[in-house]
């Protein structure tokens, strides 16, 4: 195969959804220097400030790194993308260094980019998968005990009838925490860093566009956390989701894609703060909305606070408050969606059972029915929960209201 037609080949994979990331910027990028290697030319700086990202004659590039700070994500994305087992293959596509151009060569003779390994996932997160496969495979081994007879009663209420009466699969979203390396001096790592506005690889690779120095100090790791109170939860989901016999994914949230949205019945399981690209979808017909922090939540009629205690330190009891958030709409393709979340530990815990036990579902189904013209049901509920280091000893529902869904998707999923 010619070196033209091999590009146009990997370029059209590399443009599918998700691969690049969120960021239609690289996917520009991608395609305006494919169309220049069909054309055997190799373009100028100031050509991609001005045809990639619409920067005018006035643009310096020795005073503005954009266009280099852009081809070197690029670059490191290419290579990841080519790192992951499912997309090898003998030979890849490269910008060569200190070049504007892509290039073919063998991957037998490719070194990564950044000379650094992969790191292993941390051993809780081994943990919280493996408590996921173990307690799946006991949901569904045959010989269910009578206590197996409450999960199918539960899905065949109201609050899960929109998920279970199709053949759309499931995909369950856990919430997950981007973090990222800060170096000293000598270019060692120093700590690592979480920041709310900065969820993945890609919003580091856009604040290193505004923030070109930051490139010194800042390093990807490709790591996230998750909290320990994901592994209880999405065991209690799963005895529920496993009573409709379908296709059923498990995906952190820093990989859910836009289709996803339109083409899975989707579960979050979660804190509220790593809601991430579902969160202004959970709160735009809410009648919550986020307080000064993702520990606190406002009611938006009453302006009641609801805070959490749970991160406050604490010289006495070891009892707190905290807050979970159960909400469930339509979404933008005939499927469904549910929110498990929490403001800490005890809030998801809590609002996971609420979920699935019957007498939690009923209480629900009683004081909020939120059930639309269609049979669907749009409703969310939010739970005060006393919790005694991660554990939820008690719960009350202090609030229940109905979502608009029309205006949830208003627009915002083609």
């Amino acid at each position: 195969m010619e070196e033209k037609d091999f590009i146009e080949q990997e370029v059209e994979k590399l443009l599918l959804p998700g691969v690049l990331g969120r960021s239609r910027s690289y996917a520009r990028l991608l395609e305006y220097l494919a169309a220049c290697s069909a054309q055997g030319r190799a373009p100028k700086e100031l050509e991609i400030a001005s045809e990639v990202f619409g920067k005018g004659a006035d643009f310096d590039p020795n005073q503005d790194s954009l266009v280099r700070v852009y081809v070197h994500n690029l670059r490191q994305k290419l290579d990841n993308y080519y790192s992951r087992a499912e997309f090898a293959t003998s030979e890849k596509i490269t910008i060569p260094k200190g070049e504007y151009r892509l290039a073919v060569i063998s991957t037998a003779d490719a070194t990564p980019v950044s000379g650094r390994r992969r790191h292993a996932p941390p051993i809780w997160a081994v943990a919280l998968f493996a408590a996921i496969v173990i307690n799946t495979a006991a949901v569904v081994w045959p010989g269910r005990d009578s206590a197996e007879d409450v999960y199918d009663q539960v899905s065949r209420s109201s609050i899960w009838t929109s998920f279970m009466d199709d053949d759309l699969p499931f995909l369950v979203v856990v919430g997950d925490y981007y973090i990222f390396a800060e170096l000293d001096a000598f270019g060692s790592v120093e700590r690592l860093v979480r920041e709310f506005d900065v969820n993945s690889a890609d919003d580091l690779a856009d604040r290193f566009v505004y923030e070109p120095d930051l490139m010194a100090t800042y390093l990807d790791l490709d790591l996230t956390y998750l909290p320990q109170a994901s592994a209880v939860a999405i065991k209690d989901l799963l005895r529920v989701v496993y009573r409709s016999d379908k296709s059923v994914r498990v995906t952190l949230m820093s990989e859910l894609t836009v289709a996803d949205l339109k083409s899975n019945h989707v579960i979050y399981v979660g804190y509220i703060s790593a809601l991430d690209k579902l969160m202004d979808f959970v709160f735009t017909s809410s009648g919550l909305e986020l307080g000064e922090t993702y520990d606190e939540l406002l009611n938006v009629e009453t302006g009641e606070s609801y805070t959490s205690g749970a991160g406050i330190p604490r010289d006495g009891p070891r009892n707190y408050t905290d807050y979970g958030l159960l909400s469930t709409f339509p979404g933008p393709g005939g499927n469904q969606l549910m929110i498990v979340a929490g403001t800490r530990d005890a809030g998801l815990m809590h609002t996971a059972q609420a979920a699935t036990t019957l007498a939690n579902v009923e209480a629900l189904e009683a004081s909020q029915p939120g059930t639309l013209s269609d049979g669907s049901i749009a409703l969310e509920a939010l739970y005060e929960v006393t919790g005694f280091d991660r554990v939820s000893l008690d719960a009350v529902l202090v609030y229940t209201g109905t979502l608009n869904y029309q205006t949830i998707w208003g627009g915002e999923v083609p």
